[in-house]
């Protein structure tokens, strides 16, 4: 799926058990688990879910 180009938009998405989230247009993600979470720095930004999945899985 195609990721809106429109900074008000956001996708969660689960790799390996965890959740994710990302703000669209931006190279970061965190994972939600309540409580302050690091942010973790994208290879490049993501253009779609898939994407987004393969670039948080290298990272992991």
């Amino acid at each position: 799926m195609e990721l809106i180009q429109d900074t008000r938009c956001y996708t969660n998405v689960c790799v390996n058990g965890k959740w994710f989230h990302h703000d669209h247009c931006t190279t970061t993600a965190y994972m939600l688990k309540g409580g302050a979470s690091a942010n973790i720095e994208l290879a490049k930004m993501p253009t779609t879910e898939s994407e987004l999945v393969a670039l948080l899985t290298k990272i992991l």
